[in-house]
């Protein structure tokens, strides 16, 4: 009985929350090997575990019972650090045919202890899948459809006059690839679609679902606007911040301020949009120019040459968890993952930290830029800057510690912030004044696909869905520019792979919904399977609903979801 009841004790101590992160490459029409990265978070005894593991991989075709597909596969000597691991799972080919398949994840101390088997398995999403879709390139017809069974005209007079047809009775599409993917680039637009006036040198701008957060450097204010209808914005909230706030962030119901003179990280509580409140104030380093937010850390660039990092999973009492050196003057930073990316204004260099450990940040990467970088954005393997001598440049940090540079373009007059969203990036020139677009779908060759004037003075930039956001510095407006894109009243479809996903109405899942960013709603969520989740910072879930399981809450953290 002791046996039996320590085992329990054990296997109860390791719990998972985990996630696929699956290389994009295996959306492409190249040939792939059949291994997949899976990364992970390991808890011991409800805290993140530190060390040396043994992980096995099991697939089968069950939740629970059913046959092993293939595995186990064991990988040794994993390292966990602060919860986080990461390891290649490969199960062979031929395993990925379609169906819906389940992980089994076991785990040992190393070999200290048995393999215990971790609940519940993890339905794999879609994307392994793409290792199946390799051999459809050479399929000969479809599996299930034969071509006699296509039956059906459409009348030539039923369809647009910009539809070319071969004939009267079908429809095709000419080229040499006939069976092309349909891409509906964003256009360049001829003019903002809606403005409205904000406060005194507006220096930031953050978008995050209906809501549009700027501060005002020359007002000492943060506004909200509401931008649920982009050709009428509204302001319907300002509330005071330090002494010339420079950058805002937005995450889950709060905004983060950094306040250049008065030398502060400011905390407001944004659930209420229309009465936003200060809800905490820590001191940081002299000039905070840039302020970013990722899980429960803020990080923030002092431009005196710092990077301090301050845990806010306590909004009311945020605490400076550590700080590092950065090169000189350092304007804009962007985190993702373990990794801060940082451009040094005035030293002319683009660096990454590793902040896996935020006690302890360490600069692993650096390389030299062109004159005067002011703004970074990371998009998948690259990294994008705008450098105030004339030029958007392109970095490939796959390899943090050895950063290259695969292609520049130039931009207008001193670009000044960059933003990316899809095989798209969005600079503000703030001495030509105009918003720029360029095609960095190639990274080695990006191109200038238009610009549109904008306000005097543009100095910050967002992109949401098919909207893109400036504020004017010298104008004193927020403008909102309409990219168009493809509308679609209902769509259905057996994978979507987006930039940013934006719904007016309601989404169904009939799978898996795996969100690699940030999830968020501001309506309701129902869950009829179940949840996981990665991070929850503070406590602010007013309502959740999962049908046919329970989810237990704790100040906004999951203790036990079965």
């Amino acid at each position: 009985m002791k046996t039996k009841t320590k085992n329990r004790l054990v296997r109860a101590a390791f719990l998972l929350a985990a996630f696929s992160a699956f290389d994009s490459q295996l959306l492409t029409a190249r040939a792939q090997g059949t291994a997949f990265t899976y990364q992970g978070q390991l808890q011991q005894n409800g805290s993140p575990a530190s060390g040396t593991f043994n992980l096995t991989f099991t697939l089968f075709n069950l939740e629970s019972g059913g046959s092993a597909l293939a595995g186990p596969v064991t990988n040794n000597g994993v390292i966990v650090s602060n919860g986080l691991f990461t390891v290649l799972v490969d199960f062979g080919a031929g395993v990925f045919t379609g169906q819906t398949n389940w992980l089994q994840i076991g785990v040992e101390t190393n070999g200290v202890n048995p393999f215990i088997a971790l609940a519940p398995r993890q339905q794999l999403t879609p994307v392994p899948y793409a290792i199946y879709a390799e051999n459809a390139g050479s399929a000969a017809s479809a599996n299930s459809v034969a071509a006699t069974n296509i039956t059906g005209t459409i009348p030539v007079v039923e369809l647009p006059s910009s539809v070319v047809t071969n004939e009267s009775a079908s429809v095709s599409i000419g080229g040499s690839n006939a069976i092309a993917p349909l891409t509906v680039p964003p256009t360049v637009p001829v003019s903002a679609v809606g403005s409205v006036t904000t406060g005194s040198e507006p220096r930031s701008v953050a978008v995050a679902g209906r809501y549009a957060y700027v501060v005002n450097e020359g007002s000492n204010t943060l506004q909200i606007f509401d931008v649920s209808s982009p050709a009428a914005p509204v302001g319907i909230s300002s509330v005071g911040t330090g002494n010339s706030p420079v950058s805002v962030a937005v995450a889950g119901r709060y905004a983060y301020v950094a306040n250049d003179g008065s030398n502060t990280l400011q905390i407001f509580d944004v659930s209420s949009p229309a009465t936003p409140v200060s809800v905490g104030l820590v001191s940081t380093e002299n000039e905070p120019d840039a302020v970013s937010v990722s899980g429960q850390y803020a990080y923030v660039l002092g431009f005196d040459g710092t990077l301090q990092i301050f845990d806010v999973s306590n909004p009311s009492a945020p605490v400076n968890t550590g700080s590092t050196g950065t090169g000189i003057s350092p304007f804009s930073v962007a985190v993702v993952g373990r990794y801060a990316y940082v451009v040094n204004a005035n030293g002319s260099s683009f660096q990454v930290f590793d902040v896996n450990n935020p006690a302890a940040p360490v600069s692993i990467g650096v390389l030299d830029t062109g004159a005067h970088p002011v703004s970074v954005a990371v998009a998948g393997r690259y990294a994008y800057v705008a450098e105030q001598s004339g030029t958007l440049q392109i970095f490939d940090v796959s390899n943090p510690t050895n950063l290259v540079s695969v292609g520049s373009v130039g931009a207008g007059t001193t670009p000044n912030a960059v933003a990316v969203a899809g095989r798209y990036a969005y600079v503000v020139n703030t001495e030509s004044d105009t918003l720029q677009m360029f095609d960095v779908s190639s990274p080695a060759t990006p191109v200038s696909v238009g610009s549109v004037n904008t306000g005097d003075g543009p100095i910050s930039v967002a992109v949401s869905g098919r909207y893109v956001y400036v504020a004017n510095n010298l104008a004193g407006t927020l403008q909102i520019f309409n990219l168009g894109g493809a509308y679609i009243q209902q769509f259905e479809a057996g994978a979507v792979e987006a930039g940013t996903l934006q719904t007016r109405d309601t989404v169904t899942v009939g799978n898996s919904l795996n969100v690699l960013g940030g999830l968020t709603v501001s309506g309701g969520a129902r869950i009829s399977g179940g949840l996981s989740v990665n991070n929850i910072v503070g406590g602010f879930s007013t309502n959740i609903i999962i049908s046919g399981h329970t989810l237990y809450i704790t100040n906004g953290i999951i203790m036990n979801a079965q």
